[in-house]
Formats: C-alpha cells, structure tokens, sequence
C-alpha cells in the first residue's frame, strides 16, 4: 500500500513538472502585440498575418481607418466601452503602477506582456475617436517604450487568447481602460 502511494505521488509530480515546463516555454516564446504594429507611411492598413500567439496578432481583422492605429475603442459588452489595441486584444492598466511608471516586471510582465512600440511607431500613436486620454509612451527598464494612456502604462493578459476576450479584468490588480 505504501510503494503505490509513492507511485502516484511520482506520477502527480510529473505531471504537474511537465504542464509547468509547457506553460512556462509557451509564455516566454511570446512576444509584445505591439511587435505586429506598422508604420503609419506604410501604403496599405493591412496588419501582419494571423497568428494563434495569444500575445501577438491573433486576427487578420483590418484597423477601422487608416495609419498606425494604437488605440480603438469597443463596442461595449459586459464591462463596458474598453480600449484594445490594432490587433483587437484588450488592454489593461495596473493598480499598482504610477503616473509614468511601470511596476510590472519579470513575472509579472510574463503574464502581462506590457504594450510596447518600435521609436518609430511611437511618433504616430493614434486613436478612436471618443477616447479622450493622451497617447504616450515611457522607457521601460530593458529600453524598450510602452505605450500609456493618461499616463498609465498599457499591458495585454497572457489568458485572453482572442480579440474581446476580457479574462484579465480584476485580476491580479490589473483592469480594463475605459476610453
């Protein structure tokens, strides 16, 4: 009785080593959404192709008008009006961060993969019309340039695998943002 204990103790270990191993080389195989934006001199709106990568653009789905969309509103649902980027996924800000600070790293920024640009992308930062708030980025630790909305920091959650998916909101002191 006791050798079989053993056994199936063995046996959860694995298991539980082998879905950690998964999720782990999964999460940090992504790449930031933002990586997928184009330049507003490009000649044609189209966003780059699909992709299943919950944290890249998972939709061939066009911007609504034209030059390197940032920020579009959505049409609403269960939270409410809520800000997505190009690619359709949603955004979210962090409680915890400040005005112009992020307070999201390492782990943390592994599940919520921070919305970054290119310094080039950066100079046309655009929106939908109704959202109010100014568009801008700050420098992040590794160097690279987050995008803010009214001075808050902008990330993606790792578990909305498509656009309108909203499974980050109150989790983890993150929320979505509201135009």
């Amino acid at each position: 009785m006791k050798q079989s204990s053993i056994i199936w103790l063995v046996v959860v270990v694995l298991i539980v080593a082998i879905g950690g191993y998964f999720l782990w080389s999964s999460m940090s195989a992504s790449q930031s959404p933002a990586t997928t934006m184009q330049n507003s001199t490009s000649t044609t709106n189209t966003p780059t192709a699909p992709s299943t990568n919950p944290t890249t653009n998972p939709t061939g789905s066009q911007p609504k008008t034209g030059g390197a969309f940032t920020l579009n509103n959505s049409g609403g649902g269960t939270f409410g009006a809520y800000l997505t980027a190009a690619n359709g996924m949603t955004l979210y800000q962090y409680t915890k961060d400040g005005t112009n600070v992020s307070n999201c790293t390492g782990a943390c920024a592994t599940a919520w993969p921070p919305y970054t640009v290119s310094a080039t992308a950066a100079l046309s930062l655009t929106a939908d019309p109704g959202t109010a708030g100014k568009i801008a980025t700050i420098k992040r630790a590794n160097g690279s340039l987050q995008v803010t909305y009214r001075g808050l920091p902008l990330y993606f959650f790792a578990g909305d695998a498509k656009p309108g998916d909203t499974k980050g909101e109150a989790v983890g002191g993150f929320t979505e943002v509201a135009p």
